[in-house]
Parts: C-alpha cells; sequence; structure tokens
C-alpha cells in the first residue's frame, strides 16, 4: 500500500465515521423526540432502560445510515482534496483518477460487508431486544411470544396457541391450532381452525375441529365451519408479538416465508424485503459511484455547504425510490426483485454515465 493510498483512506475514514456519528446522532435525537420521548414521559421510564434500548438501535442506525454516511463522506473528501489543489498534485505525479478513487470504492466494499454481516447476525438480535424492552419492560405490556418467528407460538392466559401467519392488516389468523389447560397443566382441551377473523371484538373461526379431553382420557369431537372462540387476546396483543421482516435476517425470512407457503399460505408482502436483503447493502457501493464525479465536479470551484445539501438531497431521494420501489412490489404492481433492484439499476446507471465521463 502506497502512502498515497494510506492518506486517502485515512482522509476518508475520518470524515466517514464523523458523518456517520452525525447521522446517528440526528436520527436518534429525531426518533426519540417523534417517538418515544412522549411515551417514556407516560411510563416513567428508568434512565438505564432507556439508554439501553438505544444502544440496541445502534446496529439498525448504522445500517439504514452508513450508505448516507459514504455518500457524504466521498463527497467531503474529494471536495477537500479538490478544494486544497491535492487532486492536481497527484495527477501531475502521474496518479490517475481512478487510482486516487480506488481506495474509496474499496472501503466501501468493505462498508457493504460489514453492513450485510450486521443484517444477519447483529441487527435480528438486537431489535427483538430494543422491541422487548420498549414493549415489556418500559410499557409494562403482556409479551408472551416464546418462540421464532417461523414457529410463532403465543401463551395466551389460559392456552397455548400455535399460529402459522397473522395477518396484521386484516386482523387474521390462518394456520391456529390452540391449546387449552386447567390449573395442574392438565391438556383439556384441543381446538384447530383453518381460519381466524376478529369480528365485532370476538374471534370468528372457521373449520374448527374441537377436542374434548375428559379426566378419564376420553375424547369428545367436535367439528364446525364457523365457531365463536373466548380468547382474552386481541389483534393488538399478536402485533406485539409479531416479529417485522426487518427484525429477521435473510436466512429467517426466507426460512418462513417457505414454511408459510409449503402449508398453503400467501405472503407476497414480505417477499419483496427478502430481495431487498439483498439488494439494500449494495446501496454503499451505489453512493460512491454517484458522489465521484459530483465531488470533482463541484468540489474545486463551487461551494461545499451547497455539495453536503446536495448530497443529503440525493440520498434522500434515493432511500424515497427505495422504499417506493418496495411499496410497489409489496402491493404486486412490479414483481418483487425488480421492486428491490429498481433503485440500485436506476441510480447506478446514472451514476455510471457520470463517472466514466470523469476527466483523467
Amino acid at each position: 500500500m502506497t502512502i498515497i493510498t494510506k492518506y486517502i483512506a485515512r482522509e476518508f475514514l475520518k470524515i466517514f465515521f464523523l458523518c456517520l456519528g452525525t447521522c446517528m446522532a440526528l436520527f436518534f435525537v429525531i426518533d426519540l423526540s417523534m417517538q418515544y420521548l412522549d411515551s417514556f414521559e407516560k411510563y416513567n421510564a428508568p434512565f438505564f432502560l432507556t439508554l439501553l434500548m438505544c444502544l440496541y438501535k445502534l446496529p439498525e442506525m448504522f445500517y439504514w445510515l452508513s450508505p448516507m454516511a459514504i455518500l457524504l463522506g466521498i463527497f467531503l473528501t474529494l471536495a477537500l482534496f479538490s478544494r486544497n489543489n491535492e487532486i492536481i498534485a497527484m495527477k501531475a505525479s502521474g496518479i490517475s483518477v481512478y487510482k486516487i478513487i480506488t481506495p474509496l470504492l474499496i472501503l466501501s466494499s468493505g462498508v457493504m460487508l460489514i453492513s450485510f454481516c450486521n443484517q444477519e447476525l447483529l441487527l435480528p438480535y438486537a431489535s427483538q431486544k430494543a422491541e422487548y424492552i420498549e414493549n415489556i419492560k418500559i410499557k409494562q405490556k403482556d409479551g408472551r411470544r416464546l418462540l421464532k418467528q417461523n414457529r410463532f407460538w403465543y401463551r395466551s392466559e389460559d392456552a397455548i396457541c400455535n399460529i402459522d401467519l397473522f395477518e396484521h392488516k386484516t386482523n387474521t389468523l390462518q394456520g391456529i391450532t390452540l391449546y387449552f389447560f386447567d390449573s395442574t397443566f392438565t391438556l383439556t382441551k384441543r381446538v384447530d381452525a383453518r381460519l381466524g377473523k376478529w369480528i365485532d371484538n370476538q374471534w370468528h373461526f372457521y373449520d374448527v375441529v374441537i377436542r374434548t379431553f375428559s379426566p378419564d382420557s376420553v375424547m369428545a369431537i367436535e367439528m364446525a365451519q364457523e365457531k365463536i372462540i373466548p380468547l382474552k387476546e386481541t389483534p393488538d396483543d399478536f402485533k406485539v408479538a409479531r416479529r417485522e421482516p426487518e427484525e429477521m435476517s435473510y436466512t429467517e425470512l426466507n426460512d418462513y416465508i417457505t414454511k408459510i407457503e409449503k402449508a398453503g399460505y400467501k405472503v407476497p408482502e414480505y417477499i419483496p424485503y427478502l430481495y431487498a436483503k439483498i439488494s439494500f447493502p449494495f446501496i454503499c457501493l451505489i453512493m460512491p459511484i454517484l458522489a465521484i464525479p459530483f465531488a470533482l465536479r463541484i468540489g474545486r470551484g463551487g461551494s461545499i455547504a451547497l455539495g453536503v445539501g446536495l448530497s443529503v438531497l440525493i440520498g434522500f431521494i434515493y432511500f424515497a425510490f427505495f422504499n417506493f420501489g418496495l411499496s410497489l412490489g409489496k402491493g404486486g404492481l412490479l414483481s418483487p426483485l425488480l421492486s428491490a433492484w429498481a433503485a440500485n439499476i436506476l441510480f447506478g446507471t446514472l451514476g455510471t454515465y457520470f463517472f466514466l465521463k470523469v476527466r483523467q
């Protein structure tokens, strides 16, 4: 590694971590004040629990904000090099622009790999812990989710529920098995149903099979097309227990989708998120392609403050387009694969066009 390469890498990393820390601090303050401050005052949340929840949110913040930090970091690094005539000095020494930007692309690739590993290993665990602290420790909700998303168990006051799928938009349960116990934890009844709907503040179950067990081990079977079964849990209780796609790794989400589809259910809104688990970390490679030609054009003669503002605007437009594509995929208006990669394809194409026009 040459001295110039080390110098470029060091300067970029200093600015990158400064931008990342600033973005995370702003995100933290805005997110805390808008979503949690009133709630924490209401529940009189202890400072230690609030701090711990915020620490568990750091992997999520890094995941979402590292692409923006790369965009700002590369722009500021190259803009400052241009402002100080260091780019001209490097070119005069026989160093091409492509050699100057190579360390930046390599470091951005490293951030992309870290982001992917964070998504697979750290983010799901940290998100669950943050949710647990917020809902159970601070808001004192009754948290009874027992096992993983791909085997959704829920402990009620008088029953244990096994649910294949909970559709929170329609308050619908699919593939339900309820186990009822007496005070000695002896199984007294088992209820199997294809479908459960929340209607008029009651659970209506469809295609029901009820097995009742007497103390002398005699089993009675009752079948019904529709039956109201008393269950103290409401859809809000299951929403607390339900894990969002963002809380799962690629492997967990893929396994869950496979299990649900084998059971005969459809989860089209989850599939774009599955492809996004791969496409989103690649934003860390698209951002440099957008930032490099932009920085080299504006850095020497233009306003760096204006450039920073435009960089932030580009980043927000990118994320807005990325989320818009996912929304189209969830709604079935765009194929799931294309919806997850549309932003990368569009902005990557634009960035590559301007990148190839960079003068040596």
